[in-house]
């Protein structure tokens, strides 16, 4: 029984992949409206962004938390999220209330706030990899690493499908940083297009429908956001596993974190504020190449 069940959940995920890959690309960004753009932006600023800023992050509140474990480090980076979500209304309003709606239908009311909201949980995505000691220099494997996160069990179960028999060899261990070349191109490519599969008008519409008896306020919003970024925890700790017993890397002296981390502070709206302005860096440094 439970045998026939994932085999259907199987072929169901090879039949999006298969569609997803007869779509033009440009058309399903554009039927994605603002949302999808939001999407893609948070994903290509958390690619774009230099390695020592998500190290600075994490040593940060290691210096903070000198006797903190690995494990403790992940905890204090969770409530970050959530304190910084719903301390400065980076949410979506009481869209993520619905259950099994998820991140994309949760954001269907997209705004400034909205893309404040996936630029934390990209970057949050990326340090608690690092965090793991993942490779996320590489910005393919990275891309591939945000994009799976930030989809929830539908992006890991498309990165097991691409990996094909190779997946079940790696126990214990996430298959989302074991792909390379061609493969891991491939894979970004089919996740991008599914994710704007999940975001077209027409669907927004359905989900806009089921979120009107719930009502916008700020208790909504603010119940709505924790649980908007509580999912996007559990999909980072489904994604990678256990957080080590042991740091990956040793904690270097302060003065190499330094410029990088002025500002960083555990108050939402400073921590926001510095968040932003590392994503704005990134976007210069990106014209000036």
């Amino acid at each position: 029984m439970f045998g026939n069940k994932k085999k259907n959940q199987d072929l169901a995920v090879r039949q999006e992949i298969e569609e997803a890959l007869r779509e033009d690309p440009t058309q399903l960004e554009k039927d994605a409206g603002p949302l999808g753009r939001a999407f893609i932006g948070a994903v290509d600023k958390a690619v774009q962004m230099q390695t020592s800023t998500i190290r600075t992050y994490v040593n940060w509140l290691r210096r903070q938390n000198p006797e903190a474990t690995p494990a403790e480090i992940q905890n204090l980076m969770d409530e970050h999220l959530k304190n910084t979500v719903t301390g400065t209304g980076a949410g979506v309003g009481a869209a993520a209330a619905v259950p099994g709606i998820g991140l994309f239908t949760g954001a269907a009311a997209v705004a400034g706030e909205s893309v404040l909201f996936l630029d934390l949980a990209a970057f949050y995505a990326v340090a608690s990899a690092y965090l793991r000691g993942e490779d996320i220099e590489d910005p393919e494997r990275r891309r591939a690493l945000v994009l799976s996160l930030l989809m929830g069990a539908k992006g890991l179960a498309i990165v097991d499908a691409m990996l094909g028999d190779d997946a079940g060899k790696i126990p214990g261990k996430s298959t989302l940083t074991k792909f390379s070349g061609p493969t891991l191109s491939n894979t970004n490519n089919v996740l991008q297009r599914i994710a704007m599969r999940s975001m077209r008008k027409s669907q927004r519409r359905a989900w806009l429908g089921k979120l009107m008896p719930l009502g916008i306020g700020a208790v909504a919003g603010t119940t709505a956001n924790r649980k908007l970024a509580d999912g996007v925890i559990g999909n980072v700790q489904s994604g990678l596993g256990a957080v080590p017993a042991g740091f990956a890397t040793p904690l270097p002296d302060r003065d190499t974190d330094e410029e990088d981390g002025k500002g960083l502070s555990l108050n939402p709206k400073d921590f926001a504020a510095w968040i932003l302005r590392q994503f704005k860096d990134e976007d210069k440094d990106g014209d000036n190449n």
